[in-house]
């Protein structure tokens, strides 16, 4: 009797520093849990990240009776990697912002945190733009495409990312994926930078076809130039269409136009037309110019009675 009173005695003791001990590491856990609460509350979100983290182990130890402080953890830890990818994303550190950003997308979505997933799709597009622009600043196009791409991935009414994968597109020599990505960000709130940019393409191409005598590509780019306001070429043009024999496109493209290539052709354009009065006007600008003048003088000796 006395050995079964001895060994009650025992577990008693046992059971009783079980009970002590389990209450102590859940205070430890709580203890862990607040000073994170306190950390993330002063702007530490490394800190609190490992408190959290910390709390979370220690409360999943416990079992059932640390089951609610583990929820907690978990409900609060996507919030800190959000805040982590924010800052990280202020410091243009964008692969971290990323790599903090993705983790807390995935422990929100475990935890269906919808407010939390939401922010971080609303923050991600940024910081792909971000990662993109540092990339297209050291003219790395292709991989600056592919963080503008990601961008539109999750938003694809990004204008501004789908002008500057038209930029990327366009230094990379795909003209016609450029244009199309222009077009993008033009339908989505871009559309004086993205005419810019698409202007300028088509100009490029006006030259490169004026200097290979491709008559017919450099009217037909110098005229999709100017459908987006870029008529610095028109001169091109005009000479283009002169050659082309389409002389009402050449006086179209030169009139106004005060420089003396602009003049000579204009001056042949209307005599082709039989307009000697049109004609005279533009051969007699160009009578002293030291290129033109010699052919415009005996022109104005011949045709303006």
């Amino acid at each position: 009797m006395k050995k079964i009173a001895k060994i009650l005695a025992v577990m008693a003791v046992a059971l009783t520093f079980s009970l002590s001990a389990s209450a102590q590491d859940m205070a430890q856990a709580t203890e862990m849990y607040n000073a994170a609460i306190e950390a993330y509350g002063n702007g530490d979100a490394t800190a609190a990240l490992d408190g959290f983290q910390k709390a979370l182990a220690a409360a999943q130890a416990l079992g059932e009776e640390g089951a609610t402080l583990a929820t907690d953890c978990k409900n609060v830890i996507p919030k800190v990697y959000v805040k982590l990818g924010k800052d990280a994303f202020n410091a243009k550190d964008f692969t971290k912002a990323i790599e903090f950003l993705t983790t807390a997308e995935k422990l929100a979505t475990e935890a269906a945190q919808e407010e939390t997933v939401a922010d971080v799709k609303e923050v991600m597009p940024q910081v792909y733009l971000g990662a993109g622009n540092a990339l297209l600043n050291e003219k790395k196009f292709a991989e600056a495409a592919a963080e503008y791409q990601k961008a539109i991935d999750i938003n694809g009414e990004n204008g501004v990312a789908w002008l500057r994968l038209g930029m990327c597109k366009s230094n990379g020599g795909d003209v016609e994926g450029a244009v199309a990505a222009f077009a993008k960000a033009s339908e989505f709130g871009q559309k004086a930078a993205a005419d810019k940019q698409l202007g300028n393409i088509y100009g490029k191409a006006a030259q490169a076809a004026y200097k290979a005598k491709n008559f017919a590509g450099t009217l037909e780019n110098v005229l999709k130039a100017n459908e987006y306001g870029f008529t610095k070429l028109n001169v091109y043009g005009g000479m283009a269409a002169f050659n082309l024999k389409k002389y009402d496109q050449c006086i179209s493209l030169l009139e106004g136009d005060s420089s003396t290539n602009a003049k000579y052709y204009l001056a042949r354009a209307y005599e082709a037309k039989g307009d000697n009065a049109k004609a005279c006007e533009n051969y007699k600008a160009i009578a002293t110019d030291k290129n033109f003048g010699a052919y415009a003088t005996s022109k104005v000796g011949t045709l303006c009675k």
